[in-house]
């Protein structure tokens, strides 16, 4: 047990008026936030929720969900954000997995479930909290990019080490003011809140879907985006002077286009990417952006090994394991390291990640990695987003086909890819992007890619 003050108490005596939340209306000191979080603690606690118990959030970046994390927190209960995206039944089924008790939306009708709803209060009520830090608080899905997602659970330790771990090459300081422009449901928005918890900077709830709307009227100085939504705010006329007000830019791990960064080069920010995974809390490693794939250094409490050619991890920031069927699955070896099934390498003191080991196939004898394909087509003139998944062939038995999204030219994409690449990696096909691929989710789900090629080939 790690009885500790509560962070969010620490916060308030730290950094009092300063700016703990702001936009949609909310504009919030570190006090305020505090004595919100205090009376709706109280509020919860009288309609019965208790320490252990799972509380589950569906809905869009808002204060509530603020709220009610860090009254989980200090309750000693389980925060369980879930996407609003899911289709109901998958809702249903994950509040059944998950045994969430009580639940939030921030929809006026509901998923129908098990779980009792919650109301949140408006009170204020500042208390001194002591409670374990060391007792989960919660638990967030993996992408599922393949197969069924699973729920990761972690403690107060686990994020207070990841967000301190990320100061290392990510500074932040009281008065920044970073766009939460990833949802809650990820791991990469729910580090935000922590990020900025510890040194006093403003966590900013987005007035509008588009990054490119904060940047115009949020006043912001960080921002995380991947390279397509990058792109899309240069596209812009006076793109390049949305950018103006930030000091960092944390983009998507991989390759970044070589036109983007000399996009961004006349500007004074500091244009970052990284490795990272929900497992570890989000960033594992972070360095400068660059075109050759490179994901950066690791991170301050991080420590990362590569053993045959599989990238191991492990440190203060790391899950507790994996909630199933009310157990804790505990996937790590005897000395604590968790294989992250993701192939890489070191290039210098930099990890260069290669791909996951469960995408690659054998084509004809040959070792194909879908991913360095994917790199390859990702710097060519017009491609947006690039997925390269087997199908089944009588000679090679598996060859690759790459599904394209952009303005981009066959031709071109064949002589980028046999110039960088052995020619047994050469797609056989491309086929232009399907909106029926598209889900609202941050990552392309590469099952349903390989389902919609499938299905396409059997109407041929």
């Amino acid at each position: 047990m790690s009885l500790i003050t509560c962070p969010l108490h620490t916060a308030a005596r730290r950094f009092g008026e300063a700016l703990a939340i702001d936009g949609q209306g909310h504009p919030m000191s570190y006090i305020e936030l505090d004595g919100r979080v205090s009376a709706l603690c109280h509020h919860l606690q009288q309609q019965g929720v208790r320490a252990g118990h799972h509380l589950g959030y569906i809905g869009k970046n808002r204060l509530e969900g603020i709220l009610l994390l860090y009254a989980a927190m200090r309750l000693g209960a389980v925060f369980v954000p879930l996407s609003p995206r899911f289709p109901e039944a998958q809702q249903q089924q994950l509040i059944t997995e998950l045994r969430i008790q009580w639940l939030w939306h921030d929809e006026a009708s509901p998923v129908e479930c098990t779980a009792r709803p919650l109301t949140l209060t408006s009170g204020y009520e500042p208390t001194l909290w002591r409670f374990d830090a060391s007792a989960p608080v919660s638990m967030i899905l993996t992408s599922g990019s393949s197969g069924h997602p699973k729920a990761a659970m972690h403690h107060t330790l686990n994020h207070l080490a990841a967000a301190e771990g990320s100061q290392d090459r990510t500074p932040l300081a009281k008065g920044d003011r970073w766009l939460l422009s990833l949802p809650l449901f990820h791991i990469g928005g729910l580090a935000i809140l922590w990020r900025c918890l510890g040194c006093g900077a403003t966590v900013v709830l987005p007035d509008s879907p588009d990054p490119a709307e904060a940047l115009a009227n949020q006043a912001l100085t960080h921002l995380s985006l991947v390279a397509t939504q990058l792109k899309r705010i240069l596209d812009r006329e006076q793109g390049t002077e949305l950018l103006g007000s930030l000091k960092v830019l944390l983009l998507g791990g991989g390759p970044i286009p070589a036109p983007l960064l000399e996009a961004l080069k006349s500007l004074p920010l500091k244009a970052l990417t990284s490795y990272g995974m929900t497992e570890m809390g989000s960033q594992i490693t972070t360095g400068p952006a660059n075109a050759e794939g490179l994901s950066g250094f690791p991170l301050a409490g991080r420590q990362v090994r590569i053993e045959e050619g599989i990238i191991q991890v492990r440190g203060e920031s790391r899950f507790l394991g994996y909630y199933r069927d009310g157990n804790l699955e505990t996937p790590f070896d005897h000395e604590g390291w968790f294989s992250t099934k993701d192939r890489g390498q070191w290039v210098g003191e930099q990890l260069k990640v290669l791909g996951r080991a469960d995408n690659m196939f054998i084509s004809g004898g040959e070792n194909v990695q879908p991913e360095a394909i994917e790199a390859v087509l990702k710097r060519c003139e017009g491609v947006e987003e690039a997925v390269v998944v087997p199908v089944p062939d009588e000679e090679f038995g598996l060859l690759p086909v790459a599904v394209v999204k952009g303005d981009w030219d066959e031709a071109a994409l064949n002589r980028r890819v046999m110039k960088k690449l052995p020619r047994f990696m050469r797609p056989r096909r491309y086929l232009p992007w399907s909106p029926a691929l598209e889900t609202g989710s941050l990552k392309v789900s590469r099952a349903r890619v390989m389902e919609w090629v499938t299905r396409l080939d059997k109407k041929d």
